[in-house]
């Protein structure tokens, strides 16, 4: 079975995996091209929040003192 994710998105998810919230600039150099942007990387998210949310997963977007940081969930099963 081919990998699911590309490799940007493994990044990202590998940045993520401890559950704490990391700067969007951290999510950012996960794209490793200087010229990137704001925009491609919430392409990305987007892209990598489709595939995580049939596992029961997100990455969240928090804004918290005037800073916006990401962070990888899992979401609680309320229908058990």
């Amino acid at each position: 079975m081919p990998n699911e994710f590309t490799k940007i998105e493994t990044r990202i998810l590998d940045l993520l995996s401890n559950g704490l919230r990391h700067h969007k600039s951290e999510v950012l150099d996960c794209l490793e091209d200087e010229l990137a942007s704001l925009p491609a990387m919430r392409a990305h998210l987007v892209r990598l929040r489709k595939k995580l949310a049939p596992k029961g997963q997100d990455i969240t977007c928090e804004f918290r003192n005037n800073t916006v940081w990401y962070r990888h969930i899992r979401l609680l099963n309320i229908d058990s």
